[in-house]
């Protein structure tokens, strides 16, 4: 069984537990009240509810012990909370509890005490229900606060169901009792209520040393400071991007969207290996503050568009400048990153394409933009106003072709290339080394990702379709049968590459969804290592290390995660080893366990954060700080990054 499969069925496992548990407490005490004739039944369907609740927790544990073996992170708070609170009082229910309840008396004799019988079951129960708050208040590293905060609760509850299983008290005793409890209630949120854990993001605040050097000074060169080859200046492309509403036309209807000069997708922006890009981006959009965000191109931390980070958000009426060479080739996009979960669905996103120096073998090269707008899936190509049916690209036969796919949706999505054996010659932009042709096969794409799918045109159609939908057909009036191969293990394709000799550090992200401190309040959060955005605390890295990242999924959730600034290399996915494939988003399933190496070559201050951008904006987004480096901007605010 896999463990995705695995941490669904102990979700359902610990419900039932506590369900079980709970039935069976809630019958033995009706039965134990009650006179010993007229309850002898009622205490015999609780033996037989306890015997049933001791084979589901004994399931549990056989769940666990399976978890176990996929990482520790997977069972932390299971073995050093949740199970040893239902086990051991189990265990005391099968030997105290479970006989007394058979030998039901009859007849005259006196009811078993409700003290001796109930409570373990209580204590039982408590503790199953305790399994359910660790699954939704504690994550993996388990902190001190969150342990405390469910074993207060549990003991608080067993001090008042002991006093109140005992002999009738004045009304005052009540009273204490209730006491007990609000005041293990209100320690409980106060121990456990997920502090920082550390310095979330150090160069914005005191808590960390003063920082020497500031992203403002990260910057692009200028056009007169920018030098080529042998002292010559390179060629200086310049663009402007103003964002404005728009309203975008489909086949089902009209769409009112966010746009970059005034068309979603926004302009192309298409430069050749070595330009200088400066690109003024002036907002007309009322009411909303935007950035622009070079989504898998490594500019330089100043020019990274995230505010509260590299910028303040450019207000309406307002205008900024980027700068950056265009070092590396590739397929690329750019999209406001200022309320990011709201401005990217509703248009304000385009692509970028860096032409290498020594022109490509494929005469025909092509954009396609997937895209969705609420519930309706579309495809832009080429720039073109995006088409919510089956898009059409005529292509001379026997020419080479390269369709550069991008999904600029928050979702992965599942493509498939039919009536022509293809390669992935490209991976967010990196060529694959190796790459091997694919006949019929599918591919997995990220949210955020692009591939970039060569073939040789031939003589009848070619379908892509994204999902379970035809969206683009080449040639021809009809198309061929959909590729239904198997999906591409994109991690084990191209040439194998050396790992890194060794690590300078190593930085673990365990992705969960658990109650924690967000926005200054607890809500149910999309966390990472049991934290929510702004309380997680930024691994700090120094120029030239390499470090190792193990990214584990225990959510159920997928989340593509997607670190600024850098591309890493995938070493290893569930244990199995990568060929080390370069990328800038990856997708990790539930269950998964990622190895990826970064290499830290560009100083700043980067957001790194789930490209799944609602995730994001739920609290799934944190930096990568560079030792030495700070900002001068605040999060908050105008800015809001996700």
């Amino acid at each position: 069984m896999t463990t995705a499969r695995l941490i669904a069925l102990d979700q359902i496992l610990f419900v039932l537990v506590a369900a079980a548990w709970a039935a069976t407490a809630g019958v033995a005490l009706t039965g134990l009240r009650q006179p010993a004739a007229d309850g002898r039944r009622t205490r015999l369907i609780a033996a037989a509810l306890c015997a049933a609740a001791i084979v589901v927790t004994a399931l549990r544990v056989a769940g666990t012990l399976g978890l176990a073996r996929a990482g520790w992170w997977f069972v932390a708070e299971k073995v050093t909370l949740a199970l040893p609170l239902v086990v051991l009082p189990a265990l005391a229910s099968a030997v105290v509890s479970l006989p007394r309840l058979l030998r039901a008396p009859s007849g005259g004799a006196p009811v078993p005490s409700p003290r001796l019988v109930a409570f373990p079951l209580l204590l039982t129960a408590y503790g199953a229900v305790a399994g359910v708050a660790c699954a939704v208040v504690v994550s993996s590293p388990v902190t001190a606060g969150g342990a405390a905060a469910v074993l207060a609760l549990f003991a608080a509850a067993a001090v008042v169901s002991w006093r109140l299983l005992g002999p009738v008290r004045a009304p005052h005793y009540r009273w204490q009792t209730a006491g007990t409890g609000v005041l293990a209630l209100a320690v409980a949120l106060a121990v456990g209520g997920g502090r920082p854990g550390g310095t979330p993001h150090s160069g914005h605040d005191g808590g960390a040393a003063a920082p020497g050097l500031s992203v403002d000074l990260l910057r692009g060169p200028a056009a007169s400071a920018a030098g080529g080859p042998a002292g010559a200046r390179p060629r200086v492309r310049r663009f402007t991007l103003t964002a404005r509403p728009a309203v975008v036309r489909l086949a089902s209807g009209t769409v009112d969207a966010w746009s970059f000069d005034g068309q979603v997708p926004g302009p192309v922006l298409r430069v050749r290996q070595g330009d200088l890009v400066e690109v003024v981006l002036r907002n007309r959009l009322p009411g909303q503050a935007v950035t622009v965000h070079w989504h898998g191109y490594d500019v330089p931390s100043g020019e990274d568009g995230v505010p509260g980070v590299t910028q303040d958000a450019v207000a309406p009426g307002q205008a900024h400048v980027y700068r950056f060479r265009a070092e590396d080739a590739g397929t690329y996009w750019y999209h406001s990153h200022q309320d990011s979960s709201v401005a990217v669905p509703r248009g304000l996103f385009g692509l970028l394409v860096v032409d290498p120096a020594v022109p490509l073998p494929e005469s025909e090269d092509h954009l396609l933009a997937l895209h969705t707008f609420g519930t309706r899936p579309t495809l832009s190509v080429d720039g073109a106003a995006p088409v919510d049916g089956l898009a059409r690209l005529a292509l001379p036969p026997g020419a080479r072709a390269r369709l550069r796919v991008v999904n600029t949706d928050t979702r992965p999505v599942v493509l498939g290339l039919a009536g022509a054996p293809y390669t992935i010659a490209a991976v967010d932009g990196g060529d694959v080394p190796g790459a091997t042709d694919l006949d019929g096969a599918r591919l997995h794409l990220a949210a955020g990702g692009r591939y970039d799918l060569t073939f040789t045109v031939p003589s009848g159609p070619v379908l892509l379709t994204a999902g379970d939908r035809p969206a683009l057909l080449v040639n021809g009036p009809s198309a061929p049968p959909a590729a239904a191969g198997p999906i591409v293990d994109i991690t084990r394709y191209g040439a194998a590459t050396a790992p890194p000799a060794r690590f300078d550090q190593e930085i673990t992200w365990v992705l969960d969804k658990t109650l924690a401190m967000a926005g200054g309040l607890p809500k149910l959060a999309q966390t990472v290592n049991g934290k929510a955005w702004p309380n997680i605390p930024a691994p700090v890295v120094r120029l030239g290390q390499t470090v190792r990242i193990t990214v584990v999924n225990r959510g159920t959730d997928t989340h593509p995660m997607h670190p600024h600034g850098h591309h890493v290399r995938i070493l290893s996915r569930n244990g199995v080893p990568a060929t080390g494939l370069a990328m800038d988003t990856f997708d990790v399933a539930p269950g998964e366990v990622w190895e990826v190496a970064l290499t830290a070559d560009n100083p700043g201050m980067w957001m790194s954060h789930c490209h799944d951008l609602a995730h994001a904006a739920q609290g799934m987004e944190f930096h990568l700080a560079y030792e030495g480096v700070g900002t001068p901007y605040e999060m908050g605010g105008r800015n809001r990054p996700a």
